[in-house]
């Protein structure tokens, strides 16, 4: 079978399976792939679900950097539902982590149609967000992937102020994720203005005053994130971000990677100002994890809302390539469908602490084959 025979099997198979009323079984089913070819493992010391047992006093019985008591949502929603033991902690996060997969289907579908709607959730799916979410079960991603997922579809300005007090609440990746998400949309001339970003700004620093007044009402005493970076020199941050450079730098996107190339190719000139500001900000975000153990997680958490930014303005632009339009948007398609598959069976891993970690997956099989 020739390469172009293959795509266009791939491209009508996916068109049918996206209209099928079997489209979410087929989403389920390759998720249970992914599952499984993932792994599913528990954060370092679980300081998010022991944090759930009482959110509300110093916790350097977990650790004496307690940064992470600056994200108190997750541990008190946890506490006030009365999930904070070790297994209901866990199926919290992944039925937030369903949760938000079921949320992205749902809005991508209404907006661009279930074909799309199907492709677009496969990539999420596929992601390497979606590998540090299942490799460290326990952390509060799957809600910031959540309360980030709004801000690719809808305009509402009390919704993005509403979610900005969570967002901000739950992880700082939050804010720097949503606002580039907003601008890059304003840039798209995507029905978002000044007053978007204001209002998501005013938001973002009434969540920060929130949970200042929380920790300080509890006097709740912690090691800042700026306290944690500067307990290693320059030097150190350095060596860590250098050492198994080239595959840390891989694992930001593994294969999906590829995406970014096929959108500039094809789409840069038509937006100069929207592609150059979407890589300076994944410039700058690369930028942000020199100072962080958790290289591919933090990228991740700040990223993925851009590249999905990208696909969106590509797919729009795609639609609008005059008398090539269609097989424009065909191309672009088939190039997704391809980056997807593929991404489906990819190997998975993760850069942390300057060092590269596999997925759960492989510890199981090397007990499995032993």
């Amino acid at each position: 079978m020739l390469i172009s025979d293959f795509l266009a099997v791939a491209y009508e198979q996916t068109l049918r399976l996206g209209r099928s009323k079997f489209r979410l079984a087929v989403l389920g089913s390759i998720l249970l792939i992914v599952i499984f070819i993932n792994g599913i493992g528990d954060v370092p010391e679980a300081p998010y679900q022991r944090l759930a047992e009482n959110p509300f006093v110093t916790r350097t019985d977990i650790h004496f950097n307690n940064y992470w008591q600056e994200n108190p949502l997750l541990p008190v929603i946890a506490y006030v539902l009365g999930l904070s033991s070790p297994a209901a902690f866990r199926i919290l996060c992944f039925c937030v982590i369903l949760g938000g997969f079921l949320l992205f289907e749902r809005l991508s579908r209404r907006r661009w149609g279930p074909e799309h709607g199907l492709i677009f959730t496969v990539l999420l799916m596929t992601s390497p967000l979606t590998t540090v979410m299942l490799t460290w079960l326990g952390t509060p991603d799957g809600l910031t992937l959540a309360l980030t997922i709004p801000f690719l579809f809808s305009r509402s300005t009390p919704l993005f102020f509403f979610l900005s007090i969570l967002g901000t609440a739950n992880h700082p990746a939050f804010t720097m994720a949503a606002l580039e998400i907003l601008i890059l949309r304003w840039a798209a001339r995507d029905g978002i203005n000044f007053r978007h970003a204001l209002v998501s700004g005013i938001g973002i620093v009434t969540g920060y005053g929130l949970v200042r007044w929380f920790l300080a009402v509890h006097h709740i005493e912690i090691v800042s994130r700026a306290d944690f970076m500067l307990l290693r020199d320059a030097g150190e941050w350095l060596k860590m971000n250098a050492s198994n450079l080239p595959i840390s730098l891989f694992s930001l996107f593994n294969l999906h990677g590829w995406i970014l190339p096929v959108c500039l190719l094809m789409f840069f000139k038509r937006d100069r100002t929207f592609f150059s500001l979407a890589l300076t900000f994944l410039a700058v975000n690369y930028g942000f994890t020199f100072f962080t153990l958790d290289t591919t997680r933090v990228f991740s958490l700040l990223s993925w809302g851009v590249l999905f930014a990208v696909i969106f303005h590509s797919n729009t632009l795609s639609h609008t390539a005059g008398d090539a339009g269609a097989e424009t948007q065909q191309q672009f398609l088939q190039a997704l469908i391809v980056i997807s598959l593929a991404s489906i069976f990819s190997p998975r891993y993760f850069s942390w602490a300057g060092e590269i970690h596999v997925t759960p997956f492989y510890p199981l099989m090397r007990k499995v084959f032993r």
